[in-house]
């Protein structure tokens, strides 16, 4: 037997790296775990991928992201790996010294070790394997310095199997099935939408659609691996860009920052000055003029709501307020202004304006051009039927949420 591993999908190298690349987030945090190069790690996944012929891992926002296939991978990872770990932990309370099983067991030490135990002799199970017998011996002395205790006594009738011989013949009959048949649990994935869908949001106040559509993907699809984070404009374009993110939700501006993204309007919505529902504003003021004074909450410098801020007291001849507190989501600028005398420059679609916390009141101020787009932004070259599959399913939410208006 030329190479022991050549029976099995996966070295145990392979399954380390792929299970700490998984804890780590990235290739040099998983090397820098396991005392590897990078260049070693990179190259034990890439083997793995290629054997399996699957992508374990995709490039995500923190790093990277097992794929649906690569979740069977790791599932089956993290039983192996797990079963070393168990068997270790049972042959080191026998000794005192640090034992190495899991960092360094290969298949061909187990597949050894249950041969020998299995006919009782060195040269037999070498001729079994098709090896020679001092590779045998050699393979035997590498594991029992790893357990650091004896395997084998010698007796005139061969090789009589010691306790750590037996555990670990035990662990490689219970965990070799389970990488032999990997092969067969990725063939047998459900034949649907596979993948995964990363979608970033910018603050925006019908969120609630998301998680919405995602139920309903995950309903009809359960292989498609599901994310959702936000974050402001320039991070989400930039991981867009880079391939982390499928695509972000929020205001719409007057067209994308970068020429390979593109915009997609989703629903109307309108800017809104929000207060707290008790607060004297709501009878005292009667214009823009009126709130010049007032204490504001507003989205951060370069978004369309801030410009839209701006832009409305400088049609009244005002300096924007400079005593403005910047939020960046829209749930904590909701509740800020629940909780302070502070007013807030937000957008609504129709149906959340409607559904208002009641501690909020909107100000009957007439705004000038309040309409705003929320809408969906994508890669112009990167796009898929798991992409256009989400973004149907917000349209038939919207659609949904404007029936019960």
């Amino acid at each position: 037997m030329s190479n022991p591993n050549s029976n099995f999908p996966l070295t145990l190298k392979q399954c380390r790296v792929i299970r700490e690349i998984m804890k780590k987030g990235t290739e040099k945090e998983a090397s820098s775990s396991l005392n590897l190069s990078q260049s070693s790690v990179s190259r034990a996944l890439s083997q793995a991928e290629q054997a399996l012929q699957v992508d374990i891992f995709t490039r995500g926002w923190s790093g990277a992201e097992p794929t649906s296939a690569g979740e069977v991978v790791i599932s089956s990872c993290n039983s192996i790996l797990q079963a070393i770990s168990d068997t270790e932990r049972q042959l080191q309370s026998n000794v005192t010294t640090l034992l190495k099983l899991k960092t360094y067991v290969e298949w061909r030490h187990l597949l050894i070790i249950e041969a020998v135990v299995k006919v009782g002799s060195a040269s037999v199970a070498a001729q079994t394997l098709g090896m020679t017998q001092p590779a045998v011996s050699k393979t035997l002395k590498e594991i029992e310095n790893m357990v650091q205790q004896p395997l084998f006594l010698r007796a005139r009738r061969g090789l009589i199997p010691q306790t750590a011989a037996k555990q670990l013949a035990s662990l490689f009959l219970r965990i070799s099935p389970v990488a032999q048949s990997l092969h067969h649990s990725l063939q047998s994935l459900p034949n649907e939408l596979t993948g995964r869908l990363s979608v970033g949001m910018l603050s925006f106040s019908c969120q609630d659609i998301v998680p919405i559509a995602f139920a309903s993907i995950f309903k009809q699809h359960s292989g498609i691996r599901l994310q959702a984070m936000q974050g402001p404009y320039h991070m989400l374009a930039n991981a867009l860009r880079q391939g982390e993110i499928d695509c972000f939700l929020g205001l719409m501006r007057k067209g994308p920052l970068h020429p390979e993204l593109i915009e997609l309007p989703l629903l109307k919505a309108q800017y809104a000055l929000i207060a707290r529902a008790d607060h004297p504003i709501h009878n005292e003021a009667k214009t823009l003029n009126d709130l010049v004074n007032e204490r504001w909450i507003v989205a951060r410098h370069g978004t369309p709501i801030r410009d839209y801020f701006e832009s409305l007291f400088h049609s009244i001849d005002n300096k924007p307020p400079i005593q403005a507190l910047e939020m960046l989501t829209f749930a904590s600028s909701e509740e800020l202004v629940i909780h302070s005398d502070a007013i807030a420059l937000l957008f609504y679609d129709d149906w959340n304006i409607n559904k208002l916390n009641p501690r909020l009141k909107q100000i009957s101020i007439q705004l000038p051009n309040p309409e705003c787009t929320i809408g969906v932004t994508l890669h112009r070259e990167r796009q898929s039927t798991i992409i256009q599959t989400f973004i149907e399913e917000l349209k038939l939410t919207v659609i949904d949420k404007l029936k019960t208006q």
